[in-house]
């Protein structure tokens, strides 16, 4: 059996159970691949990931719907997971909303998160946020429902109001989020277990929680967050983080020694690389269409 097989055989109890969700945040294609590759069946394209593999720039509210759209087109195109896209606050208001939900719904994504940050939006782990009013908010909740229509394609409702008003006033939200229409319900930002406690007796579920590392809730293991409520767990930036790290240490090892030798265990080769992407069926399917005079012989 491929190591490959082995990884995707091969998950915590909860998820294997059915009784909690782990879900890796992606920022592109290649990084989809991954994950659908080791046996996640979805993902969340993140914003923060995207602004800084597309344009180079922090979670600042500079990256614009219809970039995220693109990239979100372009992984669900490319891969069979179950894409849930970072929305950010809906881009504008209800119709704003209603416009991003229905390309997300025709492209085959699998939901959206919408906050409630005023424009322009910030990383929910950064200083200097703010929030709307939680009825407008509430709007366009009720606004990303009417555009879904019957397509299985999961709301969450993401509050950032902890860091501004405290918990009770993130909790009074996301229950308002729920009335909305919200499917899931994801409080951001606990710093605290006893906060991350609360949010899960207070609210229904299903609840969402993001771990970042260096961010500013615990890293709280499956067993803890699964008891205290929290059924989908987000690593949102885990793979961005490695792969920056993995990037800059490559390249610091090219520069230095002007080989790979030192890296070479902690890289893919050619081979490896190329079945990722899927290179021999595009050479099968290049065979296909040559003229029968250029086919090898038997095809």
């Amino acid at each position: 059996m491929s190591e490959l097989a082995k990884r995707q055989e091969t998950a915590h109890p909860l998820v294997e159970a059915g009784r909690l969700m782990v879900v890796p945040g992606v920022y592109d294609v290649l990084s989809a691949k991954i994950a659908e590759s080791v046996g996640f069946p979805a993902v969340v394209l993140t914003g923060y990931g995207v602004s800084a593999s597309y344009l180079g720039e922090p979670d600042f509210g500079i990256l614009t719907q219809s970039e995220v759209l693109e990239v979100a087109r372009r992984v669900c195109q490319a891969t069979g997971v179950r894409v849930i896209v970072d929305g950010d606050t809906g881009f504008g208001g209800g119709v704003n909303v209603q416009r991003m939900v229905r390309e997300l719904v025709a492209m085959g994504a699998g939901g959206v998160i919408l906050e409630d940050q005023r424009w322009p939006k910030r990383c929910g782990h950064m200083r200097g946020k703010d929030v709307i009013d939680a009825e407008e908010h509430a709007g366009k909740i009720r606004a990303a429902v009417e555009a879904r229509g019957d397509a299985q394609f999961v709301i969450t409702a993401r509050t950032d109001a902890l860091e501004t008003h405290g918990l009770a006033e993130a909790i009074r939200r996301a229950g308002l989020y729920k009335e909305a229409g919200a499917t899931v319900l994801f409080v951001e930002g606990p710093r605290t277990r006893e906060q991350l406690r609360q949010i899960g007796e207070a609210l229904p579920p299903p609840l969402a929680v993001n771990l970042i590392e260096g961010g500013v809730t615990p890293m709280c293991s499956l067993d803890e967050l699964h008891a205290m409520g929290f059924f989908s767990v987000g690593f949102v930036l885990s793979g961005l983080y490695a792969a920056a790290r993995a990037l800059r240490d490559t390249y610091c090892e090219i520069r230095r020694t002007g080989s790979t030798a030192g890296a070479g265990d902690r890289m893919m080769d050619f081979d490896e690389f190329n079945r990722l992407i899927g290179v021999e069926r595009r050479y099968a399917e290049d065979e296909r269409f040559k003229p029968a005079k250029d086919r090898p012989r038997g095809s």
